[in-house]
């Protein structure tokens, strides 16, 4: 019985692990990375939509400008959302908070998809600050998250799945970017993917580690 409830137990860290993980540190290295990918995309797209308003095309330095401030936005968004990370996580909770912060993900990948179809590059530049914020919530309350969630003696080893998740998030960033294929598809179909693989499982994973042991044992019992 008790090496049941141990079991379980592990299994339950390892899947919060696992959920936190690539809904926290993954995205803000798949993102770091993945914005290499369509760099001739979006700056052909940035040309073409200019070009379709004035009757004119950009010059090369303004759109090297446009491209720099769409990569850009990445990191002042990270900046924002750190700022909001800590009122966050006292007002819904770690949990909670991972859950709604989603809601940046999904209006990034929304603003990405339809960008061509708007003719906006601004849609682009949006949907990287929002991906930005969201980022910087994910990498400040998955640390406290996983922290109130494993053992006392596993909780070094649980912290180091952070850097472990930033790691393969850079890589996986990077063999997307070998796919061909449009920026929209680059910037959106991965990110939609990795987003529901993560809302799966955290949705019944306990808030705390008191309240995970007790919803453990209940099932336990079962």
């Amino acid at each position: 019985m008790f090496k049941n409830i141990v079991l379980i137990q592990g299994r339950i860290l390892l899947l919060t692990i696992c959920a936190a993980g690539i809904g926290g540190t993954f995205q803000f290295g798949y993102n770091l990375s993945i914005i290499n990918a369509p760099t001739s995309h979006i700056q052909e797209f940035t040309n073409e939509t200019w070009q379709a308003r004035t009757g004119e095309p950009l010059p090369d330095h303004l759109i090297l400008l446009m491209w720099s401030l769409i990569v850009s936005l990445y990191p002042l968004g990270g900046l924002f959302g750190a700022l909001l990370a800590g009122p966050l996580a006292i007002t819904l909770g770690r949990k909670k908070s991972l859950l709604v912060n989603n809601i940046f993900v999904v209006l990034a990948a929304i603003l990405f998809g339809f960008s061509r179809k708007a003719g906006s590059f601004e849609m682009i530049m949006l949907g990287r600050l929002l991906v930005g914020v969201s980022a910087g919530v994910s990498m400040n309350i998955q640390p406290m998250y996983l922290g109130e969630s494993a053992p006392k003696e596993l909780r070094g080893a649980v912290a180091m799945s952070s850097a472990i998740f930033t790691a393969l998030g850079i890589v996986m960033g990077q063999v997307v970017g070998l796919r061909s294929g449009s920026k929209e598809q680059v910037l959106t179909e991965e990110r939609v993917k990795i987003w529901a693989f993560k809302e799966k499982p955290v949705p019944v994973i306990p808030e705390k580690r008191g309240e995970r042991r007790a919803w453990t044992l209940g099932k336990g019992s079962c």
